[in-house]
């Protein structure tokens, strides 16, 4: 869908309409509580310790790196464990190689999900939500490799990595962003990987407010999105825009950047692919009259990824 080729109340209907979370009439702006140095060290060790009651890392000693943006704690065998300051996010790495590992055979997506299910409740992953808020399992996502020999005759895939998703709600608002749990399998039910991008926790509901209906999102995001079209060189043809579902929620702004408030939002994610480049953009508007805080352009700093050339070449669409 294009700005410049199509009718602009056409793609404010198609976006408003796209919008199936539940949008509330009114929702809370939320204040977020910061991380001091003894908290960011707890926290980190609380990581770690889930960690090894699962038997992902050994229990041998753990060497704390603390710099000014994040702590990495090195374990044994290549692993590490890192904890974000600005968002209190972690991470933990097996330090597996990307081929090594690898399941023994491709296993059903419904087993897979049981599995990781069952692993993110050994590791206690919910209790890492406040009071109240839920933790649901979002979605699977699979990791494979496959050959193939002179003759061009394929080899049977091999599952590499199962990764789980899993979305944070606060009072039944989801919040938007990178998964807000990610818990990745190898083969033979070993934790690979896992990262925790839920905030310390919220210390102040700073206001109740009035919810925009999903239609004002939308127009907001349409005109954004005609400013950017409109400061193009050529005309796009009507094809070259892409518009994903809009979505209703709070928004995490990413495991480097410090966040004070969570304020209701519309999200709405397009891709402009024309020629040989692709370009990702992630519109957030605010969905209430009032903005509680800055929201900005993701997309805007760097090129996404690029079409595949005529010569050969790969690449990999990714919205950040």
């Amino acid at each position: 869908m294009n700005m410049l080729a199509m009718n602009e109340q056409a793609l404010i209907d198609s976006l408003a309409a796209s919008c199936a979370d539940k949008v509330p009439g009114r929702a809370d702006v939320l204040v977020l509580r910061g991380l001091s140095q003894d908290e960011a060290r707890t926290r980190a060790n609380r990581f770690v310790s889930l960690l090894r009651e699962s038997d992902a890392c050994s229990r041998d000693h753990a060497n704390f790196v603390t710099g000014a943006e994040r702590t990495v704690v090195r374990l044994t065998g290549g692993a590490r464990a890192t904890l974000h300051h600005a968002s209190g996010a972690l991470q933990f790495s097996s330090g597996l190689a990307p081929l090594e590992g690898a399941f023994a055979r491709v296993a059903e997506r419904e087993v897979l999900t049981r599995q990781l299910q069952a692993l993110a409740q050994q590791l206690k992953l919910r209790e890492w939500a406040g009071d109240g808020d839920t933790l649901d399992f979002e979605r699977l996502w699979l990791s494979k490799a496959q050959g193939a020999d002179r003759e061009q005759r394929l080899s049977e895939p091999v599952l590499l990595r199962a990764t789980g998703a899993w979305r944070h709600a606060i009072d039944g608002v989801l919040v938007l962003g990178a998964a807000s749990v990610a818990l990745t399998l190898a083969g033979e039910g070993a934790i690979d990987a896992l990262s925790i991008r839920i905030r310390p926790g919220v210390a102040e509901t700073l206001d109740s407010t009035v919810v925009l209906a999903p239609e004002d999102g939308a127009r907001e995001i349409a005109r954004r999105l005609a400013s950017i079209l409109g400061n193009a060189r050529e005309r796009l043809p009507a094809d070259a825009i892409h518009v994903h579902p809009m979505r209703f929620g709070y928004l995490d702004l990413g495991k480097r950047k410090a966040q004070r408030v969570l304020a209701p939002v519309y999200v709405a994610q397009v891709e402009i692919r024309h020629k040989l480049e692709r370009q990702g953009y992630v519109f957030a508007v605010p969905a209430t009259e009032r903005v509680y805080q800055e929201l900005p352009l993701f997309g805007t700093d760097q090129l996404a990824a690029r079409a595949r050339l005529d010569a050969g070449g790969h690449c990999r669409d990714e919205l950040r």
